[in-house]
């Protein structure tokens, strides 16, 4: 059974590949919009599905898994900014706070047609960086690829102060999640690593 990861994200890819799994990337481009009034975490866990569902009808011997994050801070949810000045103010909007950093995922198995769904979350506490490293950082290309315009590897390291939860969940794919959801199918998370562990 080939793994296929629904998400052209680096970050993803790399997550599955440092633990041992080497998915196959199709990019759903489906439409990420949703209705009003949803909490966070319904939402990642719709848009995960919807993904899902989208590369799962074209490939339906598969097992496909679907991903989506967002930032939940001031009872509204923040995705990727457009430019680097909605990263900036991003970045003046949470400087110093906390925010939870939501993750869906749905993982359907082709061959039966099963699905399971679930969120899984972290608490982020952000740093106060000063306007001249809030200038340097969306400057980058960074931030304008991930939820909230930060991220805990790479440049804007330096930047969080600590989190609480998975820094898997944090980098859009939660391994501890994972590893439950493909349980719910029967599945081992072991069995999908690219080597098997040496005996003994």
């Amino acid at each position: 059974m080939t793994l296929v990861l629904a998400s052209g994200s680096a970050g993803r890819l790399r997550v599955l590949r440092d633990a041992g799994l080497d998915p196959e990337v199709v990019v759903s481009g489906v439409d990420e919009t949703t209705e009003a009034g949803l909490g966070t975490a319904e939402i990642v866990g719709i848009l995960a599905e919807r993904k899902a569902a989208a590369v799962a009808a074209e490939r339906p011997l598969d097992l496909v898994l679907g991903c989506d994050s967002l930032l939940e801070l001031d009872q509204a949810s923040w995705g990727k900014p457009a430019s680097p000045a909605q990263a900036a103010a991003m970045w003046r909007r949470q400087s110093g706070r906390e925010g939870t950093l939501w993750t869906g995922h749905c993982l359907i198995e082709g061959t039966s047609g099963r699905r399971v769904r679930a969120a899984a979350r972290a608490a982020v506490r952000f740093g106060a960086p000063s306007e001249a490293e809030i200038a340097a950082y969306v400057a980058n290309a960074e931030p304008l690829s991930t939820a909230g315009a930060f991220s805990i590897e790479g440049l804007g390291a330096p930047f969080v102060d600590s989190i609480d939860g998975h820094p898997s969940t944090v980098m859009g794919l939660s391994l501890p999640l994972l590893r439950q959801l493909l349980a719910g199918l029967g599945l081992a998370i072991t069995d999908l690593w690219r080597t098997a562990a040496p005996a003994g």
